[in-house]
């Protein structure tokens, strides 16, 4: 994918080099422990997602870390496994990186009691970085860019919606993909949408029009995204199609 925005794609891993600042999202830390109070059991996938970050700092020479929003799963105040898991798991991403930020997540609620010292809680609106815009996703881009004033930004770079792509093949089998969504916004801005860090946590099937949430949906109908000509790239880079023509 040629993004021409300064930072580039890591193959295979859902994350991103904005210079030397490693960029993911949506690690929703605890998912496991909330969906076993309704008799789902999965494995915690926190230390596999800390081995990842830490390699992937190793590969790219990331010097610097972003997370994206959602660092954390319950909406509200940390819970079971996120008392736990959160304060370890951020001690030891802070002594890889020289400067770790969050950029708060709807999921992110009352996220400081958890945290070790040397983190930066950034602005929920998000950062702007050489006219890129990294935000969350649960709000609605023109409020921030109205609200800002941020007349310079050109891209944006958004989590939250978990996208992905449901494949049919000839034989009837489904396979769900997760994809990055790059397109434009109604005032000739970029936008691109990245896939979750959490392998175990629920994707937003986006060329299924009866599956896509009534948020994104909020977010469609504000005319600032057109879905059928955005395109979807999956882990690997590899361009799937335009949505419109991946329909199921």
């Amino acid at each position: 994918m040629n993004t021409k925005t300064g930072f580039k794609l890591i193959k295979g891993e859902p994350a991103l080099l904005a210079g030397e600042t490693l960029v993911i999202a949506d690690t929703h830390i605890g998912y496991e422990g909330e969906i076993r109070l309704k008799g789902i059991r999965l494995p915690s996938l926190t230390k596999k997602i800390l081995t990842r970050v830490l390699n992937l700092a190793e590969k790219t020479s990331a010097r610097r870390l972003l997370i994206l929003g959602d660092l954390k799963h319950t909406v509200y105040g940390p819970r079971g496994l996120e008392w736990m898991e959160i304060p370890e798991f951020m001690r030891k991403i802070v002594s890889k990186f020289e400067w770790v930020g969050v950029v708060p997540g709807n999921h992110d609620g009352d996220l400081y009691t958890v945290l070790p010292e040397g983190i930066e809680l950034l602005d929920p609106d998000g950062v702007l970085w050489n006219g890129v815009l990294f935000t969350h996703g649960h709000k609605r881009i023109d409020t921030i860019l109205n609200e800002k004033g941020w007349s310079s930004v050109r891209r944006v770079v958004v989590g939250h919606f978990h996208p992905a792509v449901e494949l049919l093949d000839d034989l009837g089998y489904r396979y769900v993909i997760p994809v990055w969504v790059k397109s434009m916004l109604s005032n000739n801005i970029e936008i691109l949408l990245m896939p979750a860090f959490n392998e175990n946590i629920g994707k937003l099937i986006v060329n299924n029009p009866e599956r896509i949430s009534e948020e994104l949906r909020g977010f469609l109908k504000t005319g600032s995204i057109n879905l059928q000509e955005a395109e979807a790239y999956s882990l690997d880079l590899v361009f799937l199609g335009r949505i419109g023509e991946l329909e199921t």
